[in-house]
């Protein structure tokens, strides 16, 4: 038979044990602040699954108005809709998933269509993706700064009479670039 005292450090070796492992599983709320420039307005969710990788899954929907070209040269006043999915898997070489260097490899997916002023929809967009990330996360004092660059590859579709603006049929190859505001805890 078992004594109080075995079970009660046993009990007690559990709960040190689950304690430390909880404050080992990190999260982040972010935001991608230069979105707002571009009518974008998304939030991120990062969770950290062990001590060096984490996921984290950045939804969002696009708005605003644009100047478009029609199908007869024309220049028109579009309203842009649309939303963004970008999920994303990194690993943190220094042990501390959530905070520090950090390499990413994540997708991307936006579709977004323009309608005219009366309404017609002249165009819509779809771009598919992914980009392979170096980043840098800080938390501090509750507070998570995220800045990460790196090469993306996407496959675009347009279709309808609109061009400019949203529906500039840029390459395939580019760069990756931004910084996310946001709380950890």
């Amino acid at each position: 038979m078992i004594s109080w005292k075995t079970a009660a450090v046993a009990a007690l070796t559990w709960a040190a044990a689950s304690v430390t492992s909880a404050q080992q599983v990190t999260h982040v709320a972010k935001t991608n602040p230069l979105g707002l420039f571009a009518s974008q307005y998304q939030l991120g969710y990062e969770h950290g699954l062990n001590d060096n990788f984490s996921v984290q899954l950045s939804a969002g929907f696009m708005g605003g108005s644009l100047e478009i070209e029609d199908g007869s040269s024309n220049s028109v006043l579009g309203q842009r809709s649309g939303f963004i999915a970008i999920p994303e898997g990194r690993w943190y070489p220094g042990a501390s998933a959530c905070e520090g260097f950090y390499l990413a490899l994540a997708g991307r997916y936006r579709a977004t269509k323009v309608v005219d002023g009366d309404g017609d929809e002249v165009g819509d967009r779809t771009a598919v993706g992914g980009a392979l990330l170096l980043g840098f996360q800080r938390l501090s004092d509750g507070y998570a700064v995220d800045f990460f660059l790196g090469p993306q590859y996407k496959t675009v579709d347009t279709s309808g009479n609109a061009s400019g603006g949203s529906f500039i049929n840029d390459d395939n190859v580019g760069v990756r670039f931004g910084v996310n505001l946001g709380f950890g805890w």
